[in-house]
């Protein structure tokens, strides 16, 4: 058991963390938004650019989401498995 624990624990911190990193990467990359959140800057009362800024800051901010979910999921929730299984081990 203490063996599956800490292998689960291994493969959460991994998925978590390539989550995060994944994540972060697309969220840099995300000039759109930028160019949606400019034109949205010069035009806040204009329905076009409201509709396409939400749309975009619906990517943008899921994926910010992703990224702090990624890191703090993997690394607590494999965390807390990889302590189980060193008990377990005792």
């Amino acid at each position: 058991m203490a063996t599956f624990l800490r292998g689960l624990g291994v493969l959460v911190l991994v998925l978590g963390l390539a989550t995060a990193a994944v994540a972060g990467w697309l969220l840099v990359g995300d000039a759109h938004f930028q160019e949606v959140a400019a034109a949205y800057g010069r035009h806040p009362e204009h329905a076009l650019f409201q509709a396409e800024y939400w749309a975009a800051a619906l990517r943008h901010y899921g994926l910010l989401a992703a990224l702090v979910a990624g890191l703090l999921g993997g690394l607590s929730l494999g965390g807390i498995l990889l302590a189980l299984g060193q008990l377990l081990r005792r």
